[in-house]
């Protein structure tokens, strides 16, 4: 017996033992965990794969683009060559012609474009004669921040010397004034094939993109077997008479290279095996497609090599040279065919990552660029041909010069309309606070749209992980379209090496004769025999740095051929690399980077980290923990928590909430009011909301503080009960003793803008105060602000109705033209909004891009938290203020503590959002320990150890306290949960919405109010409250509400006939029976405008009437 207890006494002292042990090293871990991701954030910004893109579009793309301009040009009687091309550093060329550079926040304060300049080497040719000049062909909007960009490579001293925020991280444009930011966009990914199932059909199709045009090519098969192709205009062709078309006319090289014995290819060659010739087979393609081709022999056949040559798969080349690489690549295609014929459940997954592409900036502006370049060209050929009609001299800075050219990119990216009907491209940029900011910059939007079902588009999807949040997308018809990039995802992006050169590079084990398929970037470049070998030989280069990092490398399977990849919009991540069963990232590194010595790309350069594609990451197996690893595994996350989004990884104990309400905490923490940016002072901006003492929470994820965001929110005490009813269905109960002190207090800001013009024949506005002749005069008293020049002066106290820019315009139309002898000059002065006050804050006095006076003012208005403010926390519990209860009658504790928020204990079983009630306990030992709790989500503190220190600090394990009644004094008979959080106030407040009218303006038309609240329109009194007034039996209020756009119609009482009113002979009369008997009816007026639309199509209308007395 005794022996038993010793050794279970053993056992247990051997167990605790372990257990610390155990805790010991897991807190080591848990610091040494999110170590890499510190790292990266700190040497990386998170949006820096589009300012690449752009970077890459700017130094690289736009040559590119001008020389296949080159390549593609019809040789005429006039020859225009393009040479290089130079992108300047932003500036504005002034209304006096002076030139300089600009920053973006003269940009902002003037309203102008945030562009540069380009410069491209024009000759032309014509008639033997040669003229060169270098031209400024218009101008382009830069990406702040970019290497082109005024700001780029500047200190934090220099950037605070230009007005600029060393936190702002850029990625958007300035146009007008006004942010822009480009949205990723999602697509199909171009050059590889997919299987597809049409009406019971299986379908090979691929999309072929070469520079701005795709081409879709696709392949079927007929009943009999044969193998059919189309592309362009070319609708399914036999592949055999397309092969032979394009050189590859013997049936021996076409099984070669298909390299799959079937029936169907032997069907296939033995049906037109009489077909011997190149021409034979063209003029067989010749009449297929009869209809289309007519003409000489010649001809006939120019036109479908220009053909093949042109719209059949153009990736691989447009020259005559390439159609022997066309032919091998379709026999492998239809290979990759037969195989698919054989498994019909191989269908593609097109939601599979590594069947889409995102497309960023620099690939969207190359569109643009690449179509409005081509105008260009054409309007430059026109002009010249003009010209030569005329036989006049000309100059080439006048021709190439185009202002067409800047306002079309200019006016795309401003509304987001792109081409090839797409909108919606830019967005403005969302100011809410610097989160909004940041997740806004990483979104990735699909091309699909969001009225159609597309359930597995919108489906997590597993090839999402580490890649996208799988948290963060908006609720509604949007829901899983849109998304966001994980933390350490990063898009691929332009390699140094083309293809060319990396064929050569990796081209030793690749031979031409036999072995498995070898793929790159959708060609084919020949067989390797030994694929393992090649694999391990190609990825230990690619570490050692030999190969682009970006490059991708898939072993295929089902299809036994090896698929490599450099393309650009693959969306690649981080992961450490074990090898022997063992990680490559030693205690040896972690201490290095630790003590600084080591950063995140040379973790990269030393092979510790590598970055995959989905694509690759099938070939893997990837361990989550160290612990897990055993030697099959090849890789090891990064961290725990890097498959979640920036904004995602900010909530505390994220682990703990159900799925649906961590959205909308992210959700909310994106619409906090906090500072969005640290320059707000000298910038103008609409909308905007800064909150007066905005605080870091004190429970906090260790993402918040490598990030180092500007704070949104302010940590309070909460207690969980219910008062008087006035926290039912979510609202809150504030202090008012707390509000009185500053909580949730917060400036909203608005701009008044007026811009002086100048109109033709020396008209112009004038900014002054308007003299009582001037038409339009508004009372007196409204002007009372204006100083002499005009404008209103700084610290004036605003209500709605008071003129903040005096202005007078000459007449504009002809109708005011008549006035002209008695008043000549109209009221057009900037008032303050209706139900709106503030206090003037700032004035700016500018002018804009054409020299003409701009005077730009700020009003701010302070916003106390009153009934019906949104507050929220980051778990998603969000409420409006229910009551502001005086601090008296707040409950207390016996410590003296009262809360500043009352919060309903409904509200959480429901919604399963235990991460509130764990940040509550954290926060209290936080503030009582006065030092920052670790909530990071998945590793945070556990909850054992939180229980633990709250009893160390004399409390109750769980976080209750006594609580006394706030008005009676009574100790209440339960224990309330007492803690601290960081709640958030929302930008939704009552101040913005509150709205109300009696009489106002109406619609000239249909004669009913008008309606919005900025205009001053009517509340809509719709179908549903009509049917609860009726309910009530409340009919004079309806009557009343009902007609008040009431008229009386005349209506004959014998044929139902509108009445004709003859107001000179003063009498009513019939115009079809010409009878006396004509009954006044009231009717609305919109009913008698549709009364009036009906005849007016010459549709008689006919009314019924009754005695209404009967």
């Amino acid at each position: 017996m005794i022996y038993q207890l010793l050794k279970s006494d053993l056992l247990k002292k051997f167990a605790e033992k372990h257990q610390n042990k155990k805790m010991k090293l897991e807190k080591e871990q848990q610091k040494e965990e999110h170590l890499l991701v510190k790292k990266f954030l700190i040497s990386h910004s998170l949006i820096e794969s589009n300012i690449i893109s752009f970077n890459n579009f700017v130094n690289h793309r736009i040559q590119e683009i001008i020389e296949e301009l080159n390549e593609s040009m019809q040789e005429e009687d006039i020859e225009i060559k393009l040479g290089r091309i130079k992108v300047g550093k932003p500036q504005i060329v002034e209304a006096d012609g002076s030139v300089h550079l600009i920053m973006p926040s003269e940009a902002r304060i003037r309203g102008l474009t945030y562009s540069s300049p380009i410069n491209v080497e024009v000759t032309i040719k014509q008639a033997g004669l040669i003229d060169s000049q270098e031209v400024e062909i218009g101008r382009i909007p830069i990406i702040i921040k970019s290497e082109v960009c005024n700001l780029y490579a500047l200190d934090k001293e220099q950037l605070i010397n230009e007005y600029v925020d060393p936190k702002d991280s850029g990625g958007y444009f300035i146009i007008n004034g006004n942010e822009r930011v480009i949205v990723m966009a999602e697509d199909l990914a171009e050059n590889q094939p997919f299987i597809e199932r049409l009406k019971d059909k299986i379908m090979l199709r691929l999309f072929s993109k070469r520079g701005s045009y795709r081409i879709p090519i696709s392949i079927t098969d007929t009943k009999e077997g044969i193998v059919e192709v189309s592309f362009s205009r070319f609708k399914n062709l036999p592949v055999i008479i397309i092969l032979k078309s394009l050189g590859l006319t013997k049936e021996s090289d076409i099984a070669r290279y298909v390299d799959k014995e079937n029936d169907s290819l032997i069907v296939n060659l033995y049906e037109y095996a009489n077909i011997q010739t190149e021409e034979e087979a063209m003029m067989a393609i010749a009449d297929l497609t009869a209809s289309s081709m007519q003409g000489t022999k010649k001809e006939v056949l120019d036109r479908i090599k220009q053909r093949l040559d042109s719209y059949f798969l153009p990736h691989i080349g447009l020259k005559k040279e390439h159609r022997i690489e066309k032919a091998i690549t379709l026999c492998k295609l239809m290979k990759h065919f037969f195989i698919a014929k054989e498994n019909p459940r191989n269908l593609t997954d097109k939601d599979h990552y590594a069947n889409k592409r995102v497309r960023m900036s620099g690939d969207l502006l190359a569109d643009l660029f690449r179509i409005n370049m081509n105008i260009l060209l054409r309007d430059i050929r026109h002009s010249l041909q003009k010209i030569q009609k005329r036989k006049k001299f000309y100059s080439i800075k006048t021709i190439a010069k185009s202002t067409l050219f800047t306002h079309r990119i200019e006016s795309a990216i401003a509304t987001g309309n792109w081409i090839g009907e797409r909108t919606g491209v830019t967005q403005n940029m969302d100011k809410t606070n610097y989160l909004a900011i940041i997740s806004q910059l990483q979104r990735v939007s699909s091309m699909l749209p969001g009225e159609q079902e597309n359930f597995l588009a919108r489906t997590l999807h597993p090839t999402h992980y580490g890649r996208f949040c799988p948290i963060e997308t908006p609720e509604g018809t949007e829901i899983g379209l849109r998304k966001n990039l994980a933390m350490l995802a990063k898009i691929s992006t332009r390699t140094n090496v083309d293809d060319e050169k990396l064929i050569k590079s990796i081209g030793e084990k690749i031979n031409k004769e036999k072995g498995k398929d070898v793929f790159l970037n959708g060609r084919f470049i020949g067989y390797v025999e030994n694929i393992p070998e090649f694999i391990s030989e190609l990825r230990e280069k690619r570490r050692k740095g030999e190969l682009p990092i970006e490059l991708s490398i898939k072993y295929n399977k089902p299809l036994d051929n090896l698929v490599l990849s450099t393309e650009i919009g693959r969306v690649i991540r981080p992961l450490i690399i074990i090898e022997n069963g063992k990680s490559r990232l030693t205690e040896e590194h972690v201490n290095l980077l630790k003590e600084n010595k080591l950063s995140w790309d040379d973790l990269i350069k030393n092979a510790v980290i590598e970055y995959l594609d989905a694509a690759e990451e099938e070939n893997t197996l990837v361990a989550l923990e160290e612990p897990e690893i055993t030697n099959e595994h090849t890789h090891l996350e990064i961290d725990k928590m890097d498959f979640l989004g920036v904004v995602t990884s900010l909530v505390p104990y994220a682990n703990y909430d159900q799925s649906s309400r961590l959205n909308r905490g992210s959700k909310t923490q994106k619409q906090a009011l906090g500072l969005y940016a640290a320059n707000f002072l000298c910038r103008i901006d609409t909308d905007v909301n800064v909150l007066h003492s905005p605080q870091e929470p004190i429970v906090r994820s260790f993402v918040y503080d490598t990030l180092n965001v500007h704070p949104a929110g302010q940590n309070v005490v909460v207690a969980i009960m219910t008062y008087e009813g006035y926290n039912m269905e979510d609202a809150l109960i504030l202090n008012k003793g707390s509000v009185d002190r500053g909580l949730g207090r917060s400036t909203y800001y608005r701009p008044y803008t007026s811009v002086e013009l100048n109109y033709a024949g020396g008209l112009k506005d004038e900014i002054t105060i308007p003299q009582k002749d001037v038409s339009g005069y508004r009372t007196e008293e409204s002007y009372r602000f204006l100083e002499e020049d005009g404008i209103v002066y700084p610290a004036a106290n605003l209500d709605s109705g008071d003129v903040v820019i005096g202005k007078t315009s000459p007449p504009k139309f002809l109708s005011e033209v008549r006035e002209i002898t008695i008043k000549t000059k109209k009221e057009s002065s900037m008032v303050m909004r209706q139900e709106e006050q503030g206090i003037v804050d700032a004035v700016f006095v500018t002018e804009d891009g054409q020299g003409n006076k701009i005077i730009r003012v700020r009003t701010r208005d302070l916003r106390i938290p009153e009934l019906g403010d949104k507050f929220a926390t980051s778990h998603g519990q969000k409420g409006v203020i229910g009551l502001i209860a005086p601090e008296n009658d707040m409950p207390f504790t016996s410590r003296g503590t009262r809360p500043d928020i009352i919060f309903n204990p409904h509200s959480i079983p429901s919604r399963m959002t235990v991460g509130y009630l764990i940040e509550l306990l954290s926060g209290k030992i936080g503030c009582l320990k006065g030092k920052i709790m670790d909530g990071t989500g998945f590793s945070g503190q556990k909850i054992e150890e939180l229980e633990k220190q709250l009893q160390e600090l004399g409390f109750r394990y769980d976080g209750k306290e006594t609580i006394y009644n706030g008005v009676t004094g009574k100790m209440m008979d339960v224990k309330i949960l007492v803690g601290n959080m960081y709640y958030l106030k929302l930008k939704y407040m009552v101040g913005n919405k509150m709205h109300a009218r009696a009489s106002g303006k109406v619609t000239l038309l249909t004669r009913q109010p008008v309606e919005g609240r900025a205009k001053g329109g009517a509340l809509r009194l719709g179908e549903m409250e009509q049917q609860a007034l009726v309910a009530h039996g409340a009919s004079l209020l309806l009557k009343e509400r009902y007609d008040s756009d009431k008229v009386i119609l005349h209506i004959c009482s014998k044929c139902g006939t509108i009445a004709i009113e003859d107001n000179i002979r003063n009498k009513l009369s019939c115009p079809i029976c010409n009878s006396q008997e004509i009954e006044p009816v009231e009717i609305s007026y919109a009913f008698k405008l549709l009364v009036d639309e009906i005849q007016g199509l010459h549709i008689k209308t006919r009314f019924n009437l009754k005695n209404k007395y009967e």
